[in-house]
């Protein structure tokens, strides 16, 4: 047996290797035990069986680059994985097809998720011929809202017939990391490299949300393995023929794949494509968020206080009004709340939730342009940590013109919103006349809940 010596240097920065042969040995068992009882299944059964392959089979070689396993080894994997979830998926659409229409338009890879993006990046980047590259493009959607516009930037950029649709649906959770990528593709070549520089700088805090955190400790009994990296980041920067020396020595990006597509594949496989014209199609940069006039604005009562805590961002606006209504007084406060966090316009947490409540205030200070915010790392952890992270983030805010406002819900959860200083009492006058509870921070978390 190989001693710890002789394997292969982890590429993930944070990983346990205990922790990866632990992944690989539930990955094999899981295997070999829907093989051994898929004859005995329902058809319907054996259909839904099949289709969560999709996902074991890519979360497999992913952790495969992740614990250091050879390039050669891993592309061996993906063209045998490809093979796999085209016969999967096959299977899925004409088997699940009888039974429900929606199984007619299953695939393996869309263009919208965290997955898409590993996938398609190990794929492209490591396959070596156009036989490869034809397998791997039948695992693609092609239902046009299953697709993502950097994704498809990014496919056609290595397969020159791929077809773009006419338009888009933006993902509100994809968009953190895929809209920065995009700006830095519009912008002029010269101007490519600093922008993805700059988004690398900030890429940790975007995955907080996919597990990423501070001080990530993967031993066992501690944190989720965080087995992820910029992909989406190398595939622009081959794609696009991008330098990126300022940035290739960043933990989370994949340097040696971008190595070996620039030495192996670059002028053999992709010599057709010219030097840094990628999709070859001109790009539309993300619009910026459609902004209200705060001090000319009209709404009034709980239209007027969203738009507050909003920031003026018309489209969160009107999406957290779609979910309430327009309400007189406020009678489900975690219904606003739950409407406004899944918009990334409030924070609203478990007490004990101390990483959720950080990725909140960090994203609610990103989003107004304020710079990132860290909250303490721990310990302590739980409420404790919660209420030092409130303790921090408040004069933090007033500092950068923006006020932190509490609000009492009288159970086990965090509340809050934020509110340009010179709206603030504005706010606190429509929180009264909707029935809304509201705190002073310093007040509120001095001692914890």
């Amino acid at each position: 047996m190989d001693s710890v010596n002789d394997l292969p240097k982890m590429r993930d920065p944070a990983g346990n290797r205990e922790r990866y042969t632990e992944f690989f040995w539930m990955a094999h068992y899981l295997e070999e035990s829907k093989r051994a009882s898929f004859s005995t299944l329902q058809p319907e059964s054996q259909v839904w069986s099949t289709s969560s392959g999709f996902r074991d089979y890519r979360l497999y070689v992913l952790h495969q680059y992740g614990q250091g396993d050879p390039l050669d080894v891993v592309a061996q994997s993906v063209v045998e994985r490809c093979a796999a979830l085209k016969e999967a998926a096959e299977f899925v659409r004409t088997r699940g097809g009888e039974i429900n229409d929606d199984w007619l338009t299953a695939y393996p890879v869309g263009g919208i998720r965290r997955e898409d993006f590993q996938f398609a990046s190990l794929a492209l980047l490591l396959i070596d011929s156009s036989e490869g590259l034809a397998l791997f493009r039948q695992l693609i959607s092609p239902v046009d809202k299953k697709r993502g516009y950097l994704f498809d930037l990014l496919i056609k950029s290595f397969i020159p017939d791929y077809k773009l649709v006419k338009k888009y649906t933006v993902d509100k959770y994809a968009a953190p990391w895929t809209n920065p990528i995009v700006a830095a593709l519009a912008q002029p070549a010269d101007k490519r490299a600093s922008a993805l520089a700059a988004h690398m700088k900030n890429w940790p805090r975007l995955m907080r949300p996919y597990g990423w955190k501070p001080n990530l400790d993967t031993a066992p009994g501690k944190d989720n393995l965080f087995c992820d990296f910029a992909f989406e980041v190398a595939l622009a920067v081959c794609a696009y023929d991008i330098d990126d020396s300022s940035f290739n020595d960043h933990p989370y990006y994949p340097r040696d794949l971008v190595e070996h597509y620039r030495a192996h594949l670059r002028q053999t496989r992709d010599a057709w494509r010219p030097q840094g014209v990628g999709a070859g199609v001109e790009i539309t940069p993300p619009p910026p968020p459609k902004k209200a006039d705060l001090a000319k604005s009209k709404r009034k009562n709980i239209a007027r206080w969203v738009e507050l805590v909003c920031d003026g961002d018309v489209d969160a606006t009107e999406a957290v009004l779609e979910a309430v209504g327009k309400l007189r007084k406020v009678k489900d406060l975690d219904e606003l709340m739950c409407a406004l966090s899944e918009n990334n316009q409030a924070i609203h947490a478990d007490i004990k939730d101390d990483e959720t409540l950080n990725i909140q205030a960090s994203t609610l200070a990103e989003a107004r342009g304020l710079g990132a915010f860290d909250g303490p790392a721990g310990p302590p952890h739980g409420p404790a940590r919660c209420c030092a992270t409130l303790r921090a983030y408040a004069p933090w805010l007033s500092a950068r013109g923006y006020l932190l406002v509490d609000i009492d819900g009288q159970d086990d959860a965090w509340h809050a919103v934020l509110v340009k200083a010179e709206h603030h009492q504005e706010l606190l006058d429509l929180s009264q006349q909707l029935g809304l509870q509201v705190r002073d921070p310093v007040h509120a978390y001095a001692t914890g809940k």
